[in-house]
């Protein structure tokens, strides 16, 4: 008997959650109020307060959702990815696909995450560094493997990616420009890790060695045969 009020406490947690997530994502965190939540989750507001001391705890319950769901959906695809290129690109390809999927989460992390010293420490901040151990795992993987290079500053390579990805996203997603995730990853993990100095020149081959010092020795002397002609005819 007393399994039945568990169940119904669970099911009521998860719809003010997901009143919460939709009001919290159609506006800052500042604007939302809990009688939204209540009203868009069809209780009270001394309901809500029954499970979440504050705005900022159900917030941040929304937040941990959110990363939950998302971490369990790249933890078992990602283990089955072998090669540091590989996991790059799939790594990338899912975080732009969050973009493109739900744009409404583009503003409010940004939002979130620039909010200056309040971030660090915050439950974001937290998610944002559990979220970013599949990336640091790769670099150090790729390290190990002899597939990146051994004086790599994982910390550096992290959050170079993480920042171009950001930064990109902003002038794309950000202004409703369609995009496809999987070839941007592509594009953007051959840059990383071919770097963006040209190649170095190839060596000639001896055979072509010799042919261009010939060339380049007639092109000498087509003029001095030239001038000694003339004197000739002189």
């Amino acid at each position: 008997m007393t399994a039945l009020p568990k169940r119904r406490k669970s099911a009521r947690r998860a719809e003010i959650l997901a009143a919460a997530r939709e009001v919290f994502l159609a506006q800052p965190y500042e604007q939302a109020s809990i009688a939204q939540i209540a009203a868009r989750a069809g209780c009270v507001v001394g309901t809500i307060y029954g499970y979440f001391g504050s705005k900022r705890e159900l917030f941040d319950a929304v937040l941990a959702a959110f990363y939950d769901a998302l971490i369990a959906d790249i933890e078992p695809r990602f283990a089955l990815i072998e090669g540091t290129a590989d996991r790059l690109r799939f790594l990338v390809a899912r975080h732009l696909q969050i973009t493109v999927d739900d744009a409404s989460w583009l503003k409010l992390l940004d939002r979130e995450a620039h909010g200056g010293e309040a971030y660090f420490g915050s439950k974001l901040h937290q998610l944002n560094r559990r979220y970013a151990q599949f990336l640091s795992r790769t670099l150090a993987d790729g390290m190990t493997r002899g597939e990146l290079r051994a004086d790599l500053d994982p910390q550096m390579a992290r959050d170079f990616l993480f920042g171009g990805v950001e930064h990109w996203v902003r002038g794309t997603v950000g202004r409703g420009r369609r995009t496809d995730p999987a070839a941007v990853a592509r594009a953007m993990v051959a840059m990383l890790l071919a770097g963006w100095a040209a190649a170095p020149a190839a060596k000639a081959a001896p055979w072509q060695q010799l042919e261009a010092r010939v060339a380049r020795l007639e092109g000498r002397a087509r003029p001095a045969a030239r001038a000694r002609q003339v004197q000739e005819q002189r």
